[in-house]
């Protein structure tokens, strides 16, 4: 590029320049934080397209956390549009039209396409970037983000009704038996991301900068795990608000879905939240069975978007994603 400006893929020992950059546009992270979110995660794989300035340093970053996935019973890695950054003084900086699509068309063709390290798609929330996205990126919006919520009262909700034979517990991290529950899970979706016990303890008990509380469902007599989920208290959309973050149970299971469901209100009581919220999309039996147990529907300002490389049609991921609010880093 022109400008005194080359862009290249992540080399290990950019973490400094790309860390500094990223704190003067977003709240500051920490070292332990980066580190933990994309050296480490399972993939094992640093999906990040940097412009370095000859004098300035790292200058710009469009970058995609890399997550397994099931596609259609093969794993695939899928890409998470996060952080992305140019600093204000070199956004008009290159060819038109800036920095920033530059940025992204090198990492689509670095790490967009079907090999064993490449992305069968990328996916984000585009709020800011969607003009723009959408003209030069091959952004294709496939969702609102509708929440499922529940008011909470000030003396709290009546307590719900639960099958005597299942107990739902706290626990500090996934145990290998959720190998087993995801196992069967995975036979009933065409898409979605990888719920083992390797990749929930690293999004949920490793997790950096961020509390989450973990939960599973058991029977009594035989201790067989039934369901878990993952529950936080954050201030995102409302505020004092307690999200039950990820989910995998059988849509089928009445049962585990009313005794997790009834966790997650007593954890709301608990923690004196103002809403009980959670997230599946519209096709998921899910989202109306939620319903059916008193929750409501919530439009928030938030909008998916994928950029495929695999050729799939839009319906494809309208139709047959697992999605839940885990599947974003915005809770």
């Amino acid at each position: 590029m022109s400008d005194g400006i080359t862009i290249r893929p992540y080399r290990p020992g950019d973490e400094a320049g790309v860390l500094a950059g990223h704190n003067r546009i977003f709240p500051a992270r920490s070292m332990a934080h980066w580190l933990w979110k994309f050296r480490d995660n399972p993939t094992g794989q640093v999906h990040v397209m940097l412009a370095e300035h000859a004098t300035d340093g790292i200058v710009g970053a469009y970058v995609t956390l890399p997550a397994p996935f099931l596609i259609e019973g093969k794993p695939r890695i899928v890409g998470q549009c996060v952080d992305l950054w140019v600093l204000p003084e070199h956004r008009r900086a290159g060819p038109r039209p800036g920095l920033f699509v530059n940025l992204a068309l090198a990492h689509y063709e670095q790490w967009g396409g079907k090999g064993s390290t490449q992305n069968s798609f990328h996916h984000g929330w585009p709020i800011a970037t969607w003009r723009i996205g959408q003209k030069y990126l091959r952004y294709e919006m496939v969702r609102d983000w509708d929440f499922l919520f529940r008011e909470l009262p000030p003396g709290g909700l009546p307590p719900r009704a639960t099958p005597g034979d299942l107990e739902v517990r706290a626990v500090a991290r996934f145990g290998p038996d959720l190998d087993t529950l995801w196992a069967d899970f995975a036979k009933s979706t065409q898409l979605s991301a990888i719920r083992d016990a390797r990749c929930m303890n690293w999004r949920y008990a490793d997790a950096h900068d961020a509390a989450y509380e973990l939960h599973e469902c058991r029977e009594r007599a035989t201790g067989r795990l039934r369901g878990v989920m993952v529950v936080a208290l954050r201030d995102f959309v409302m505020p004092n608000t307690c999200f039950v973050v990820d989910w995998l149970a059988p849509a089928d299971d009445a049962d585990a879905t009313v005794a997790l469901v009834a966790a997650a209100e007593r954890r709301a009581d608990a923690l004196r939240a103002g809403a009980l919220v959670t997230l599946f999309q519209h096709r998921d039996p899910r989202f109306l069975g939620f319903q059916r147990l008193g929750f409501l529907v919530y439009g928030t300002i938030y909008f998916q978007v994928v950029i495929p490389f695999d050729a799939q049609e839009t319906a494809f991921y309208k139709e047959h994603w697992y999605h839940t609010l885990g599947d974003s880093d915005l809770v």
